[in-house]
């Protein structure tokens, strides 16, 4: 199964594995998020998009954050934090499942770069193709000018859609496991995938989508869904069908920075964490990197500080 798994990730870009949770923890992990959802939308908390006309980037592919709201007629539901939400879910990060696949694509060593719930619901219209390692710069020329990192945008500029493939391609260095708490189907607005398009070395362009190779895995609940960074996909339209809900467990290699700001963000007490899931979270140093002072190897904690100014 595992193997077969790989063998998916390296030629199309994706693999599934059914029954991957047992009905009695999708249950649990259903009614948790289901709880805090209601939750944050009581007290005005709730993220909202996935509408029909729905502005949320401006001019320059920034967020534009209040725009995130019922009001503006977002449709779906996003719970972001999951980590911070539930113990229920931390299990979901540490999985063996995920050591092997995750691990398979991006090695041994990752960390979690955002862990949240996507409640799509009837209405939604489709979300678009994109990839999740949008922002990693294209291979260039060294005589020639090139994009600056910091300027790269979420709006593909045109040697993101047309690269020079002889140039190379980047590596994976983000993978997305999806946990589907609901069946996935077509009607309900299952993921959009572009088969294979992880090998391309391009993103795919806003307009004209319909002419690219578009497949929508159906699978039932307590499917685990794992999906190269580079792969092409996105939400699909919940055309009437029942409401889907699913977890996303973005991870990025550990030289990267994360979509969520775990250390900072989080207020889970250090005693309970396992050894994986402070280094998924963070707090492993990686080759020098993340350390505070000396602190070259090993893990920091939450209370780790510099030395700060000494005098004689």
């Amino acid at each position: 199964m595992v193997t077969n798994a790989k063998s998916d990730l390296d030629t199309h870009g994706f693999c599934l594995i059914e029954d991957a949770l047992p009905a009695d923890a999708v249950a649990g992990l259903k009614a948790r998020l289901l709880e805090q959802a209601q939750a944050e939308r009581a007290r005005g908390l709730a993220f909202r998009d996935g509408g029909s006309g729905q502005d949320v980037l401006d001019r320059s592919g920034v967020f534009k954050t209040k725009s995130f709201a019922e009001s503006d007629g977002g449709v779906n539901q996003r719970v972001f934090m999951l980590i911070d939400k539930g113990k229920v879910f931390h299990d979901l990060i540490t999985h063996p499942l995920i050591d092997e696949l995750v691990g398979h694509v991006l090695g041994e060593d990752f960390l979690l770069s955002t862990m949240s719930a996507n409640i799509v619901r009837s209405g939604c219209v489709r979300m678009g193709l994109h990839t999740d390692q949008w922002w990693m710069p294209q291979p260039a020329r060294p005589d020639a000018q090139h994009r600056r990192a910091s300027a790269i945008t979420r709006h593909g500029a045109p040697e993101f859609i047309t690269p020079d493939k002889s140039l190379g391609i980047a590596p994976p260095v983000v993978a997305t496991a999806v946990w589907m708490l609901t069946d996935f189907t077509r009607q309900n607005g299952a993921t959009e995938l572009v088969p294979g398009t992880h090998l391309s070395g391009a993103y795919p362009a806003k307009d004209g989508q319909e002419r690219y190779d578009i497949v929508q895995p159906q699978a039932p609940a307590g499917t685990l869904m794992v999906f190269d960074g580079r792969l092409w996909h996105g939400n699909g339209a919940n055309s009437g069908g029942s409401e889907r809900l699913g977890i996303l467990c973005t991870f990025c290699a550990p030289q990267f920075r994360q979509q969520e700001n775990m250390m900072v963000g989080s207020r889970l007490a250090w005693d309970e964490l396992s050894p994986k899931l402070r280094a998924r979270l963070g707090y492993k140093v990686w080759n020098g990197y993340g350390r505070v002072e000396k602190e070259f190897a090993g893990y920091i904690t939450p209370d780790t500080r510099s030395h700060g100014m000494l005098a004689p």
